[in-house]
């Protein structure tokens, strides 16, 4: 079976740290980027827990009916083990109609070895389109990791990539989003 994974980059927020929301341009970006969503067979959808990121995709969550799947992993920094209990509230008080996976890491340090293992967590599972949106410091390790090096260094909020990998285990990656 061949898998889709489309690799998407939050929207512009107001900065960085875990609870920064969409910018009004960010929430116009989410809004643009639901359309743009609804034309691909997208049957899953995962978030990093960064309020920017979960808000990138809320709008496409709401307008079609699909559930977004925090996950941990894919977050740009880790929230710290106990604080994350807390986190996991206010994220569910913010989008009442995501599923929270808490995930735990050891360190900041280890953001590839998670990032690699979420996709490939991803990968093994039965959904053929799955979405996932995450952070600038996140996607290239992925594209890295899949050979797709310095040909994806410059990603813009949004950004969206397709990375398909066929029933052989080859891949490819293509920029699908085209930056207004």
């Amino acid at each position: 079976m061949t898998q889709s994974i489309y690799i998407i980059r939050h929207a512009q927020a107001m900065g960085q740290e875990p609870e920064a929301p969409l910018t009004t341009v960010g929430k116009q970006q989410a809004e643009n980027l639901a359309a743009f969503l609804n034309e691909y067979p997208i049957d899953r959808l995962i978030a990093s827990p960064f309020i920017r990121a979960v808000g990138t995709v809320e709008p496409y969550a709401k307008q079609y009916g699909k559930q977004i799947e925090v996950e941990r992993r894919i977050g740009e920094g880790l929230i710290k083990s106990e604080q994350y209990p807390a986190w996991l509230t206010h994220l569910g008080d913010l989008f009442p109609n995501i599923s929270l996976n808490a995930i735990e890491s050891s360190s900041p340090t280890d953001k590839r070895d998670r990032a690699i293992n979420a996709i490939n967590d991803i990968i093994e599972h039965p959904s053929q389109h799955t979405a996932i949106v995450s952070h600038g410091g996140i996607i290239p390790i992925l594209f890295h990791h899949f050979g797709y090096g310095a040909a994806f260094t410059r990603l813009t909020n949004p950004d969206v990539h397709l990375l398909t990998i066929d029933e052989q285990n080859n891949s490819t990656i293509e920029r699908i989003w085209q930056p207004q």
